[in-house]
């Protein structure tokens, strides 16, 4: 079978979803007598609670620690707060910004707003730049100036979560390190902390624009009022994405002083961690409401290996190529990884074969050949990323990758086959030359001739 991504993307906003997620998704009736959908969601891990009283409501896969991206700034954004609380920070606070951190703040690769060597900006600006735009130059600079150093900054964050008794370790305060680990519960558990000790935070998560020194941004939630998936009470908090977190989203709704928190980490795409949390929040309203008729936390228990397509994009020598992403297993750490056919490899600079006695496939990097693909092969215009697909029960074939014919080469060791057809995480072409992970684009850039 030849797999395809040709669906239309979705793209109606979260009041149409409203309306035709009970259409599409399946209805049962719990043990309990209570009726209520049955939510499955495609996230590696996931946890909705009850600010008020921390209960549980909704749960996937919640213990495990795994990357969370640039939600590592919601702890980031509680060491300032209590630095605030406590009088050694105030708002007006001015924040001064070195050579190398305004050079940081003009690199592409990553989430910034425009900071100027010399100057100083003053700590409400900088929380704004934080909460909108998740600038990491602005976390930064707060970061060195109460603590002298990232790393010292990065401790007191540590210490915070060993005083909550929290399941997680951060070695950067940006998100950008794929060694911050935290579980989806110990996530909620310190989005909740900062929005119940420090309230004050949610003037700038709840931001629709903002306006920085001559430039305008737009935030990354897109559950706020005006945004695509505008939710009713949505006030917060952050994203995240890298390669290796994959798409998370850290979700806050009140209605009627009643106040949810909402993790999903390792989605496929941008628009699907707002779609899950959707389907998160409305259950667990739903649920609060159902209270009277003994209603109960959900869990989610699908089964999680297997690939989808994304919005998350490759390039491979300048071109894009198709992509897809695996949800990881516990085999691998919950890591989940970009992923390309090997079919398609042969139009971007690489000999394919493969020698059925041994089972192998050798890709060999030929910086000789002609680039085929052209500049809209692989272009994610169109994709569906809730169909799955199927991973065969046989084991995939060895794949050797060679720098040139006279490379002995090295094994790809995250293989996968589709039905028949073989596929490779992304990353395992660091052996033929550069992977580059640009955070701000979402993007992978493999540069294999020079």
């Amino acid at each position: 079978m030849n797999y395809k991504s040709t669906s239309v993307k979705k793209s109606f906003a979260a009041k149409m979803l409203k309306c035709f997620l009970p259409l599409t998704i399946a209805l049962t009736v719990l043990l309990s007598s209570v009726s209520a959908y049955a939510v499955s969601i495609s996230a590696r891990g996931a946890f909705v609670l009850d600010s008020e009283t921390g209960e549980a409501l909704f749960v996937h896969n919640p213990d495990t620690p795994v990357p969370p991206a640039s939600m590592t700034k919601i702890l980031s954004l509680y060491v300032i707060y209590s630095h605030l609380a406590d009088g050694s920070l105030t708002k007006d606070t001015q924040i001064p910004v070195g050579r190398a951190l305004a050079n940081y703040s003009r690199d592409p690769g990553y989430s910034n707003v425009y900071l100027d060597a010399g100057a100083s900006y003053s700590v409400d600006e900088l929380l704004g730049a934080i909460c909108v735009v998740s600038a990491n130059a602005a976390v930064m600079a707060i970061g060195d100036y109460l603590c002298g150093s990232e790393a010292n900054f990065v401790a007191e964050m540590n210490n915070w979560l060993s005083v909550w008794g929290v399941n997680g370790y951060f070695v950067d305060c940006t998100g950008v390190s794929s060694g911050n680990k935290i579980s989806p519960r110990g996530m909620a558990t310190v989005a909740n902390r900062l929005i119940n000790d420090y309230p004050d935070v949610l003037n700038y998560t709840s931001l629709t624009f903002l306006n920085f020194h001559g430039y305008t941004y737009y935030p990354t939630n897109k559950m706020l009022p005006g945004g695509a998936y505008e939710y009713e009470g949505a006030d917060g908090l952050k994203t995240g994405t890298t390669s290796a977190a994959g798409c998370c989203f850290t979700g806050t709704t009140v209605r009627n002083g009643k106040r949810l928190v909402s993790v999903v980490m390792g989605e496929s795409s941008t628009n699907m961690r707002y779609v899950d949390t959707i389907k998160m929040m409305d259950y667990s309203w739903d649920l609060l409401s159902s209270r009277a008729t003994n209603g109960q936390t959900y869990f989610d228990s699908t089964p999680k290996d297997y690939i989808v397509a994304t919005d998350l994009r490759c390039f491979i020598n300048d071109w894009e190529i198709p992509t897809f992403i695996h949800y990881g297993t516990e085999e691998t750490n919950y890591q989940d990884c970009a992923v390309v056919m090997l079919r398609d490899l042969k139009d971007y600079g690489f000999d394919v074969t493969y020698d059925l006695a041994t089972d192998t496939v050798t890709i060999v990097n030929n910086v000789d050949k002609d680039l085929t693909a052209g500049p809209n092969y692989g272009e994610q215009s169109q994709y569906d990323d809730e169909e799955k697909l199927e991973l065969s029960d046989w084991e995939p074939a060895n794949i050797l990758l060679k720098n040139g014919p006279d490379d002995p080469g090295v094994y790809a060791e995250r293989t996968f086959d589709i039905n028949g057809s073989g596929a490779i995480s992304i990353d395992e072409l660091w052996h033929m030359g550069t992977v580059v992970w640009n955070e701000k684009y979402n993007i992978t850039v493999v540069v294999t001739r020079y």
